[in-house]
């Protein structure tokens, strides 16, 4: 009996070193390709090691005695991890993309440009006939931003189209040379994805285990926003640390340091200001006066370092042709899926077309903000819940979606809800939820719309990502979503407990 029992007990133990050698080296795979230039397994034998490392974490999955939640959670960061390496075999046989850094280009050439010349103009863009901003293209050769680039040898003349103070906080990189603060850049913004997830967990009470980091990990390089945020040097991840700091804060009761991370959000991108109604429905009077005194400070700043020229364009040129959009499949939001309906069809290529409807661009304008009303309404209805920090991650959810402006990347955001919700929240709308987060992190949808060759198959791809989004966050704000947690209203804050 002992000996069988000790036989059993060996077995396990093998069992479970096989398990991490697995996953450890599947998180190798995953994160060398994702973040090393040549991907080092994204070869043919690199397909084929990662197709049988699949396989062994397949069958160890089957036989596995673990609840039927962590269960699921390995098979969908699996399915990432396989569509991750399908991604990466495709992207080696394809010619290679001369676009790595493009917008960190824009990002870097601002800093340079406000260090040197801080009155100089910031906005030169390039512009259709009908005032829409012309995205995915470089600035005209005669432009003087392209003219700038070249003094600064920056590789990409990428236009710029953020508020001036993030040109501000971008001019610290700009002492560097362009190679070593784009690397600077990627080390940071990692480093802010990774420091984000791990205080998303801590809000929703989740215990990292060794497992638990294992099976996360190879899910969070795989994902297929984060590949494109780092490749294109986007400003997505240090989105998702403040935002995931602010909630942090706010569950500590720490409402001056929440406001300040949110106002930094803001200043930097302004979608974050759409989730201000939630804390004024939930009086958090010392937070909302806080936020907007930090809002004041930071423009008071921005104008201070680089002059009120520059952010009157900002107000006047590039807000009102950003906010139209760009109607094409890498747009993912609701804003591009109304003007592709007018238009028929879902445009494939990275430009926009040159003309649309006269009436699209403010039809889809109205679309997205009936959308974010009538959820926002959902929020105010609920407000007596006091579950401010679930009523924020589902905003930020829905701010994706209705942004004029959600390029795949910008995804990497939505992370941020997709933890805190897993975690946090009850199983009703799990199945949405799951649904959603294979969607966005293999792009599986987008994927399938570049190749289908018809219109009405197209609209409706181009329809299950912002289509499903609105859905999650409908069923998260209902009723039978504070399953998880204990929550009270005490010295005004949030307490939590599992």
């Amino acid at each position: 009996m002992k000996e069988a029992e000790a036989g059993g007990a060996e077995a396990s133990g093998t069992s479970r070193v096989v398990w991490y050698a697995v996953w450890v080296v599947m998180l190798v795979v995953s994160a060398g390709n994702t973040l090393l230039y040549r991907a080092p397994f994204s070869g043919k034998w690199g397909l084929i090691a990662s197709g049988l490392l699949a396989a062994m974490a397949g069958v160890m999955l089957l036989r596995e005695r673990t609840g039927r939640r962590d269960r699921a959670l390995g098979w969908m960061m699996l399915v990432v991890f396989c569509v991750a390496q399908l991604v990466m075999f495709a992207r080696t046989s394809a010619p290679p993309s001369v676009k790595r850094g493009v917008d960190f280009s824009a990002y870097y050439l601002a800093g340079k440009v406000v260090a040197e010349r801080p009155a100089q103009s910031l906005y030169d863009l390039p512009l259709f006939a009908d005032g829409r901003l012309n995205l995915n293209t470089e600035d005209a050769d005669s432009s003087r931003w392209h003219a700038e680039a070249v003094r600064y040898g920056v590789p990409f003349s990428a236009p710029y189209i953020y508020p001036p103070f993030f040109a501000v906080v971008m001019r610290p990189l700009a002492r560097l040379s362009f190679a070593s603060a784009y690397l600077v850049w990627t080390v940071t913004s990692m480093l802010a994805v990774f420091g984000g997830l791990l205080l998303t967990l801590s809000v929703a009470g989740v215990r990292v285990s060794a497992r638990l980091a294992l099976v996360l990990g190879v899910g969070l390089f795989g994902y297929y926003p984060l590949f494109d945020n780092l490749f294109f040097g986007q400003i997505s991840g240090v989105i998702l640390f403040l935002f995931a700091a602010c909630l942090w804060l706010l569950t500590k009761r720490h409402d001056v340091p929440s406001a300040l991370c949110l106002a930094l959000a803001t200043a930097i991108k302004l979608t974050p200001v759409l989730v201000v109604p939630v804390l004024i429905f939930h009086r958090r009077w010392k937070w909302l006066a806080a936020y907007a005194v930090f809002m004041a400070a930071l423009l008071g700043f921005s104008v201070d370092q680089v002059g009120w020229t520059a952010h009157a364009e900002f107000l006047r040129e590039a807000l009102p042709s950003m906010s139209c959009g760009s109607p094409v499949c890498q747009n993912v939001s609701v804003v591009a899926w109304v003007q592709e309906l007018f238009m028929g069809h879902v445009p494939v290529g990275l430009r926009p077309p040159e003309a649309i409807p006269a009436y699209a661009c403010a039809v889809s304008r109205w679309v997205a903000i009936a959308v974010y009303l009538l959820l926002l309404g959902r929020c105010w209805k609920r407000r007596g819940e006091w579950l401010v920090v679930r009523d924020v991650v589902v905003m930020v959810l829905l701010g994706i979606a209705v942004s004029p402006i959600s390029w795949w990347h910008h995804y990497t955001l939505a992370l941020l809800p997709f933890v805190y919700l897993w975690g946090a929240s009850a199983r009703k709308g799990n199945r949405a939820l799951a649904g959603l987060f294979l969607a966005v992190a293999t792009n599986g949808v987008g994927f399938v719309a570049l190749s289908a060759g018809n219109h009405v198959v197209q609209l409706v791809l181009a329809a299950v990502v912002p289509g499903l989004m609105i859905v999650v966050a409908w069923i998260k704000l209902g009723p039978g979503q504070c399953m998880a947690w204990q929550t009270s209203e005490a010295e005004g804050g949030v307490a939590f407990s599992n």
